[in-house]
């Protein structure tokens, strides 16, 4: 009886998991529909996914190579991001992605309107799928290296502080 228990226990602990997955997923799945122009306050869905944390990182390295349009407008591109954009911007709200360890190529340039020069490469359609590759081998490899830390109050941003966002995963070497 005692096994009978436990076995079912761990069924319903697996589909609870299971749908939870499945949720995220479908939130990250919905990035395109984002009804706002930025990614504000009232970017809601955008500010959903960031507050799962490490749970989304690989439903958004996923999208990483999705050209897929939005809605969403950046002061550094002349189009609208797509949902590849999004689902990067997404990644480095929730933890610290080290671009020349992971591209092997280095943006250390602003331009005088404040666009890393990063963007160039990130908003090339052309380098979407190699980016995804390289994002999600990296992460393979890196994952176990990854530690929370809590974002102090005064360092949290409003978005942040609305949804309740107070952890960053930061790399450690």
């Amino acid at each position: 009886m005692k096994r009978l228990i436990v076995f079912l226990l761990i069924i319903c602990l697996s589909e609870i998991s299971f749908a939870q997955n499945s949720d995220l997923k479908s939130m990250v799945d919905s990035l395109e529909f984002i009804k706002t122009d930025t990614l504000n306050c009232n970017a809601d869905l955008y500010w959903r996914v960031i507050v799962k944390g490490k749970a989304a990182i690989p439903f958004l390295i996923e999208k990483l190579s999705d050209t897929t349009p939005t809605n969403i407008k950046f002061h550094c591109k002349k189009t609208r991001l797509n949902v590849g954009e999004v689902a990067h911007f997404a990644l480095t709200q929730i933890a610290e992605f080290p671009i020349y360890v992971i591209t092997k190529i280095q943006f250390d340039v602003f331009t005088d309107r404040g666009c890393w020069t990063f963007y160039e490469y990130l908003f090339n359609n052309a380098n979407k799928t190699e980016y995804r590759k390289s994002v999600q081998e990296w992460y393979d490899k890196q994952k176990g290296k990854y530690k929370p830390k809590r974002i102090s109050k005064k360092d949290r941003s409003a978005c942040q502080k609305l949804f309740g966002v107070n952890t960053y995963y930061h790399w450690k070497k």
